[in-house]
């Protein structure tokens, strides 16, 4: 098993940060649907975990950005997609890094703290509500865009295995 990227396949590093993160960006977007149908407490509780998911993703894209970094210009791909991949890429690691921090600047304005499973990270303070409004709803627009793209990428993922015939679902899978 190869953990660096080839010309014709991802490594094992890189394909396991895809789907972690993938999953878990899918379970933070449906959490927030869970929270507007649920009673406080249980909303509490699920906003707790839907904030260490966050720092996780956070620390998880600092890691592949790093990893991608080591593994630049490895894997082989047509010009003629190149700029609209990257362009892609671009915007779905802007909405990674984006989206967390914009609900943890959410969280420090409603005064709440931030725990990363339980460890703190930002003390309870004073309610900033020009923050946290401004914050929450740049939170929720950045996730509407999120779903987007993430449409976008796997219309894109089948458009290059079955219209295009590269397989790129073989590299990644």
């Amino acid at each position: 098993m190869n953990w660096l990227d080839t010309e014709n396949r991802y490594g094992l590093v890189s394909r396991v940060l895809h789907w972690a993160m993938a999953l878990l960006v899918l379970l933070m977007l449906g959490s927030e649907l869970w929270m507007e149908a649920l009673e406080d407490l249980g909303k509490a509780n699920l906003m707790g975990l839907h904030k260490s998911i966050g720092v996780l993703l956070l620390a998880l894209l600092a890691f592949r950005l790093a990893w991608r970094w080591h593994n630049r210009g490895r894997l082989a791909s047509p010009s003629h997609w190149r700029l609209a991949a990257r362009l892609g890429h671009l915007a779905l690691y802007g909405l990674l890094l984006a989206i967390p921090l914009s609900g943890l600047l959410a969280a420090w304005g409603s005064g709440h703290g931030v725990a990363f499973f339980g460890l703190p990270l930002i003390s309870t303070g004073p309610e900033i509500e020009w923050l946290e409004e401004a914050f929450e709803e740049t939170h929720e627009v950045l996730a509407n865009l999120m779903w987007l793209l993430i449409g976008g990428h796997v219309i894109a993922a089948f458009a290059h295995q079955w219209w295009l015939g590269e397989r790129s679902l073989k590299r990644m899978a």
